[in-house]
């Protein structure tokens, strides 16, 4: 019984709210619409009951046929009796049901999405507007003609199309198209009464900009003037005559389309309906009496241009309005990441008196996007601002910068403590891609700004640089301290990563390769890599290296060692005929899901043999349960080439990667080789080295050779290849040639 009795139930049912809103509205409708008794019948300037209809079904949908049949009913009966009544009703049910279910057919799912030309204006007008009321008129006279309904009840007439019937059709026309706003508009409220509020958000965001309260009274003050003077009756004099006249009804427009372009739709609807009534219901004030079905006919047809006009121009101008406020907020957000960018950083920066920046650096980001793609890139920022959004104030947030940094504008209270949390937020982060842990250093910059801030942007690179430092020391880092020699550790980097680029673009890069000398006879040569610099000097590795993996390199100085060892293959092919050659490749450079394929097609580009390649890549976390540098290595072993794992022992978790890897060879790091005859805890991890790989079937490479008695050692442990400076130096790859001395298998 509860269930029954319950508003929600009864705002719901056909036998409850719809019933009853029927009943009340459809009557105070019909009192409220402007009526003149003319010697042919009735005639209404503004006909609003069919409104009402409209309203209702547009909020109650087929629910709503029951009340307004049992209203039109009771409203009928009481007039007219009980037998044109029920005819009365069945033309409104039967004309209703086809105007609702051509719009229902053409709006589809968005039939109840708004009321008016603000959506679905052309369904609308069609079938709720147009369509309704020339059919009841039309089904009207025909009942009319053959005498079933008197003439002077209806709103025609047995002659067609009089001019009564032209202001009736009018009527519906006007009553339909602009009270029925009004109308639904009411109903909601009923049916919710924080729709009020609902309305009222609207009716401010409809607004133009810039509207003040005393434009509005004094819009209001002129059109009520306007309105009074078009209401008084009875006064002479030759302004009089002019001003109290239809001429003062022709400057209703452009003070209604101020009002339609600045107000919006749902104030203007509201406000002319209002002022619609109170004009027709004094019409004598401006219609003359001298032709006066004349008039009538020509101030009907000009309040329903009017009304067309207004309705239009303030659903343009409201619609205008929100997508310039869709298009001003997608501006302030980045498309990519959905965060806000630097445009709505600079305007937050102004809406404050005192700002606290905190510059979030992610460290190895460009290597990571580099290696996993855009994805990653994008998911790592979204969760990590996800976790930072607890630390925030409802009116603190976080922007998004190009590249791969983000900053925030904090309020200025707490600030230490705030700092703290977010160190210790950022320390802890880890995004887990394909099952994956990834944990790159961030680094956090923080100043304290007032408004106006000018020089943004190099706010933003002191702030930038500032974090560089804040990856080094591990805490947050202030642009206020001396960070004199982390600043100059960083342009160094930055000056070496120039170098390398430069490098690479002029071809100043020199291979050398050193002997690795099987003890079986098998003799191949790693390929090591020199850098020239600006004076001719070559420049080891490690001084280059560490920046080009820093900085997103690796990939493309791979390549560029790759290349230019199958073209020395290719061009000497008749004096080295089987050489061949280990060529160093960064864990990174496995990653990529478009390596293998590239690999193939240079390697068949100079005609290179898959054996006489070896890829060599470095132990690294980077290869544990990444698919794609499994699938480059097993793709690779089954294309003919060997896969060397180099300085093996020295990374986490060594042994139980070794599981997961899918390789050929195994070198022992040099730094176990060199101390395993005078510390007995490396000669034990060589030895535990070579037992494994065994177990594995792996064959074994000694780095750093550099005694005989290392190399017997190694030779009792079951090491297959030695490689150090007893066997060989890294000598410039072209001088293989000079020696005439064919490297064979």
């Amino acid at each position: 019984m509860n269930k029954y009795l319950s508003w929600r139930e009864f705002s719901r049912q056909w036998w409850g709210l719809p019933v009853l809103c029927a009943l009340v509205l459809i009557n105070l409708s019909s009192w409220l619409s402007p009526i003149i008794l003319l010697p042919e019948g009735r005639t209404y300037l503004m006909y609003m009951p069919l409104a009402v209809c409209v309203a209702l079904l547009m909020v109650f949908d087929w629910r709503a046929l029951p009340g307004i049949a049992l209203a039109m009913l009771v409203r009928y009966d009481l007039r007219i009796g009980i037998e044109m009544g029920v005819l009365l009703t069945v033309i409104y049910l039967f004309t209703l049901s086809v105007a609702w279910g051509g719009y229902r057919a053409q709006s589809g799912t968005r039939w109840s999405a708004s009321f008016g030309l603000l959506r679905l204006p052309l369904p609308h007008i069609m079938w709720l507007v147009v369509f309704l009321s020339v059919f009841f008129v039309f089904i009207l006279q025909i009942i009319v003609e053959l005498d079933l309904l008197p003439g002077y009840l209806g709103m025609v007439t047995s002659d067609f199309m009089t001019l009564r019937t032209l202001i009736n059709l009018q009527a519906m026309l006007l009553g339909t198209l602009l009270s029925g706003h009004l109308w639904y508009l009411v109903l909601r409220i009923i049916r919710k009464p924080r729709y009020l509020r609902v309305l009222r958000a609207k009716m401010r965001s409809q607004r133009a900009p810039g509207v003040k309260a005393a434009e509005v009274v004094i819009w209001f003050l002129l059109l009520g003037a306007m309105v009074v003077m078009l209401s008084l009756q009875g006064i002479s004099g030759p302004v009089a005559k002019i001003l109290l006249s239809d001429y003062t009804l022709t400057l209703l427009l452009p003070v209604l389309l101020f009002g339609a372009m600045r107000y919006g739709y749902h104030f203007i609807t509201i406000v002319w309906t209002i002022t619609l009534i109170v004009l027709f219901n004094h019409y004598r004030g401006f219609i003359s009496q001298s032709g006066f079905i004349h008039n009538l006919v020509f101030v009907s047809a000009l309040m329903l241009v009017f009304t067309l006009s207004l309705l239009m121009m303030s659903a343009i101008s409201s619609r205008q309005r929100r997508l310039l406020q869709k298009t001003r907020s997608a501006s302030l957000l980045d498309p990519v990441f959905g965060l806000p960018n630097l445009r709505a950083f600079n305007r937050d920066l102004s809406r404050y008196p005192r700002s606290l920046l905190c510059f979030i650096r992610v460290s190895e980001m460009d290597v990571l996007s580099r290696n996993y793609g855009m994805q990653l890139r994008i998911q790592f920022k979204q969760q990590l601002v996800v976790g930072l959004k607890p630390f925030l104030q409802p009116d603190e947030r976080v922007y998004h910068l190009p590249g791969y940094d983000l900053v925030l504008r904090l309020n200025c209270d707490d600030t230490e403590e705030k700092l703290e949390r977010l160190q210790h937020y950022v320390d802890d982060f880890r995004l887990i891609w394909n099952g994956l842990p990834l944990h790159p250093n961030i680094g956090l910059a923080y100043c304290t700004v007032f408004p106006p801030v000018e020089h943004l942007h190099m706010l933003l690179g002191e702030l930038s640089g500032i974090a560089e430092v804040s990856l080094t020391t591990g805490k947050p880092e202030s642009n206020k301290s001396d960070h004199s020699q982390v600043q100059k550790e960083i342009k160094g980097k930055v000056e070496m990563l120039h170098k390398v680029q430069r490098a690479l673009d002029e071809d100043r890069f020199i291979l050398m390769a050193q002997p690795i000398a099987g003890v079986r006879g098998d003799n191949y040569h790693e390929i090591l890599l020199r850098m020239l610099d600006e004076s001719g000097d070559l420049m080891s590795p490690d001084k280059f290296l560490p920046v080009v993996h820093e900085f997103g390199l690796a990939y493309q100085l791979d390549m560029w060692v790759l290349k230019h060892t199958l073209m020395f293959i290719h061009q000497h092919r008749e004096k080295l005929p089987s050489a061949r050659f280990a060529v160093n490749f960064s864990p990174s450079t496995f990653c990529r899901p478009a390596f293998s394929s590239q690999f193939k097609t240079l390697m068949a580009q100079y005609q290179v043999e898959p054996f006489q390649i070896v890829l060599e890549v470095t132990e690294s976390q980077l290869l544990h349960n990444v698919k794609y540098a499994d699938y480059s290595m097993r793709d690779l072993r089954n294309y003919g080439c060997r896969i060397a794992i180099d300085d093996f022992g020295t990374g986490y978790a060594s042994y139980d990667r070794l599981k997961l890897i899918q390789a050929d060879i195994l070198k022992i790091d040099g730094s176990f080789v060199r101390n395993m005859l005078t510390d007995p805890l490396y000669a034990y991890i060589v030895q535990s080295i070579c037992q494994v790989a065994r177990m594995k079937h792996l064959s074994i490479v000694a780095e750093y050779v550099e005694t005989e008695e290392q190399c017997t050692a190694l030779r009792a442990q079951g090491v297959d290849y030695m490689q150090g400076y007893l066997i060989g130096k890294p000598e410039p790859l072209i001088t293989l040639i000079s020696h005439q001395t064919p490297v064979s298998e």
